[in-house]
């Protein structure tokens, strides 16, 4: 999305750069010493250092002559679709001006065919072997037209609605139509391409991923679309499992948003080209950051919250038809937002403005506490913390309450501020309550540091019963009737830490029928789970961790096992002693059977059996394969 001021640029405003520095010191303009295969600085900051691909596809002179020779008679205008013919490798189309093309047509022809193209395509990051010998490929890549990019098509199906801070596609589409747009729009719209492929092909591009840092680094460092960019580009490296890669390109993001001064209205008016959809969608991204940035924090167990404290005076988003519509009203501003308890008038704000308001209590709530809980915070955490959470929760507007609509909708901010208010109350609580922690849990990429050895509180049974309604709202929401489960990758450690509290429950808490009960539900969050991580590595990696946790904290593996050889429910042993008394023991320890199971830790794909889609029966065996 292109500012009004950054439509020219000058041409002496760039930053001088080597021609032999790698795609990530390029993409976030440092010096680079240009050492192979790994520079200085990424040696040092130990991320990932890659260069950008010769022009010349690797061919040596004489094919590159012949190459020259078979398409001396391609049109190679910027207006005009480039035809290619003959064998390919998606990783080696180089077009005009030495952008990365897509083959668009070909995805296109092939994308609603059972979820991808042929058989045999590894599309990014493997030589196509669609061609039969002496067949001949043939497919367009349109340049300038992303109104029929497949990879465009498929990130704003799948991707956009969980986090809406870009132009709504129509918009988009019409943005992009004006040239002066191009350069500023090429880094988003190869970052968007990314994000697209992943969820098309359930893979990652390194071409891509290459083009997206080529892009960073040509563009002007102070051009706000970056901002965008750097937040959608770190998304997406985070929960491919880059995460040294990931913060940096969301702490670049911060300091550019704060050094531009995204977070006043002023910038949103005054960039917003006389277009109100352009503003509100600068309005989004400072939100979208604000979130982002707090869903880092909670998902690293950090709690470093780098721009709750800023005060932000830009208006908060409107509502999601609206924007699609383009018909966008007056904002709404955040002290309207935090007085709505004394308006006389029952105003109701957008889904996106009750996320950022879910986000800004929970953080509260969360620093209201201190990081390890001792005896004497009970009653503290039921007075300030609990207050926070409740506030929102009571203020909901009574359609804001149900996240799903008459005709079976999700609104998914809405999805997302409820897991997060409930998954704070169980991080807040759990510490306090009867469900202990299992040493076995710091295994878990999500799980918190568990709490020092303290005496019990006097009001443990309400931090329990805390825990458990909130473990109990979130199950509600993992069961609404939409399959697939696809959301937000943010949502992974929300669930999983409301499993572990599960786990704890079956562990020390549970009997009889509400043990088997609390057994289904565990299955079918970590069925939910598993659909995000057909998408997202780092995912997949939470599932074999909680299913490993499972195994140990509910004594897995004995010989009675259900028909299709999961172990049933009631065939556990007894493991709970009541008032907090089980096998761990009142001082959180490990017996001498949990003792001997821990070198099981270090194989957990051979634990990664236990949980099978096909288990879930005919009423949770959802389509895996097709996106909703």
């Amino acid at each position: 999305m292109a500012s009004s001021h950054v439509m020219s640029p000058p041409q002496n405003s760039r930053a001088t750069r080597s021609s032999l520095a790698c795609l990530p010191c390029r993409s976030r303009h440092l010096k680079c010493d240009g050492k192979r295969p790994v520079c200085a600085r990424c040696s040092e900051s130990d991320q990932q250092c890659h260069y950008a691909r010769s022009r010349r596809g690797g061919l040596d002179r004489a094919a590159l002559a012949e190459r020259r020779k078979r398409l001396s008679g391609v049109d190679t205008t910027d207006t005009e679709p480039v035809t290619i013919a003959g064998n390919w490798s998606p990783q080696r189309i180089v077009g005009v001006q030495g952008e990365l093309d897509l083959t668009s047509q070909f995805i296109e022809a092939n994308f609603d065919k059972g979820g991808g193209l042929l058989d045999g395509v590894g599309f990014g990051n493997t030589t196509s072997n669609v061609d039969s010998p002496g067949s001949a490929t043939s497919f367009q890549v349109q340049m300038s037209n992303i109104e029929k990019d497949p990879l465009v098509h498929s990130y704003y199906k799948s991707f956009h609605r969980f986090h809406p801070l870009l132009l709504p596609r129509r918009h988009m589409t019409r943005h992009y139509q004006n040239p002066n747009h191009h350069l500023s729009l090429k880094p988003l719209i190869a970052a968007m391409r990314l994000v697209g492929y992943i969820y098309n092909f359930r893979e990652w591009s390194s071409a891509l991923q290459d083009h997206v840092e080529t892009c960073l680094a040509q563009a002007m460092p102070s051009d706000p679309v970056l901002v965008q960019v750097r937040l959608l580009y770190s998304v997406a490296l985070f929960w491919y499992d880059h995460k040294k890669q990931a913060k940096a390109e969301i702490n670049d993001a911060i300091r550019l948003a704060l050094d531009l001064q995204m977070h006043h209205e002023e910038f949103a008016v005054k960039n917003g080209a006389e277009d109100p959809v352009v503003s509100e969608s600068w309005r989004r991204t400072w939100w979208m950051l604000y979130t982002v940035d707090a869903y880092y924090a909670g998902t690293l167990g950090t709690m470093e919250f780098q721009v709750m404290e800023v005060d932000a005076t830009v208006g908060l988003p409107c509502e999601e038809q609206e924007y699609e519509s383009g018909v966008i009203p007056e904002p709404k501003t955040v002290q309207e937002f935090d007085c709505r308890e004394f308006s006389s008038e029952d105003t109701v704000f957008s889904s996106f403005a009750y996320l950022i308001g879910a986000v800004k209590c929970t953080a509260m709530a969360i620093s209201s506490v201190p990081k390890i809980a001792a005896k004497e915070d009970s009653l503290h955490v039921i007075q300030a913390a609990d207050s926070a959470l409740d506030g929102w929760l009571l203020f909901l507007p009574k359609d804001r309450k149900q996240v799903m609509t008459k005709t079976g909708e999700i609104d998914e901010l809405m999805f997302q501020a409820h897991l997060l208010i409930h998954v704070s109350s169980i991080g807040i609580h759990r510490p306090l309550s009867d469900l202990k922690f299992n040493p076995v849990e710091n295994i878990s990429s999500c799980a918190r540091e568990p709490p020092a050895d303290n005496p019990t509180p006097e009001l443990i049974n309400v931090h329990t019963v805390r825990v458990m309604r909130a473990a109990e709202a979130q199950i509600r929401l993992l069961a609404l009737p939409v399959r697939p489960f696809y959301h937000s990758p943010f949502t992974t450690c929300m669930i999983s830490e409301g499993t572990l509290a599960l786990l704890s429950a079956c562990h020390f808490l549970l009997k009889g029928p509400k043990l088997a009960i609390a057994r289904d539900q565990i299955r079918m969050t970590i069925g939910c789970l598993k659909t995000l991580a057909e998408m997202w590595p780092r995912s997949a990696r939470n599932v074999r961790e909680i299913q490993t946790i499972a195994h140990h904290v509910l004594g897995l593996g004995s010989k009675s096992t259900s028909m299709n050889g999961t172990p049933c429910s009631s065939d556990l042993p007894n493991l709970s002693g009541g008032n907090g008394q089980g096998s761990l023991g009142s001082e959180g320890e490990a017996s001498s059977n949990d003792t001997d199971m821990l070198p099981l830790l270090g194989s957990i794909d051979d634990l990664c059996g236990w949980y099978n889609i096909g288990d879930l029966g005919t009423e949770f065996a959802w389509d895996m394969n097709n996106a909703s």
